[in-house]
């Protein structure tokens, strides 16, 4: 993380690629909203609204079960027309939420680090091959690529 913050200081966000593919994509992911809610990409705000100018591309196959739920939640949050409930828990941890309301367990209700505000979601929609799993960066590599990209920005 230190290193990342660093290489944004130097460079300037806007000079800075995150990459990686499943935990590595997890870590650019994390390094990137640790980074911006630090004020280093967009002032020194601290909240989820304060990463919300960050707009990273998330590629996504949604035959992937470890991309469904990044999938979901913009789609969730973009049929909702009010903040209300799913504003809440797209913000917190629905079970964090729900075990504090219940008097289950003391627990802190806390921002789940895989979401994000915003993204730009670039959905691989091109049919899977059989004998490989949807999970491979093999299925990127098509030259007849059939994808969708949605801007999806929080407000």
């Amino acid at each position: 993380m230190k290193y990342v913050e660093d290489r944004v200081s130097k460079a300037g966000s806007s000079k800075v690629w995150l990459t990686g593919h499943s935990l590595g994509a997890a870590i650019a992911m994390l390094a990137g909203k640790n980074t911006a809610k630090r004020g280093k990409f967009f002032g020194d705000e601290d909240s989820f609204a304060a990463i919300s100018g960050w707009n990273p591309c998330l590629f996504v196959n949604s035959r992937d079960f470890t991309c469904q739920g990044d999938i979901e939640h913009f789609k969730k949050r973009r049929k909702s027309d009010d903040v209300g409930v799913w504003g809440l828990i797209s913000h917190h941890s629905l079970r964090n939420i729900v075990m504090k309301e219940l008097k289950i367990m003391d627990v802190a209700i806390s921002e789940p680090l895989q979401l994000l505000p915003s993204a730009n979601l670039i959905e691989n929609l091109s049919p899977p091959e059989e004998s490989i799993s949807p999970h491979k960066l093999r299925h990127w590599w098509k030259p007849d690529l059939n994808s969708r990209c949605t801007v999806y920005n929080y407000e």
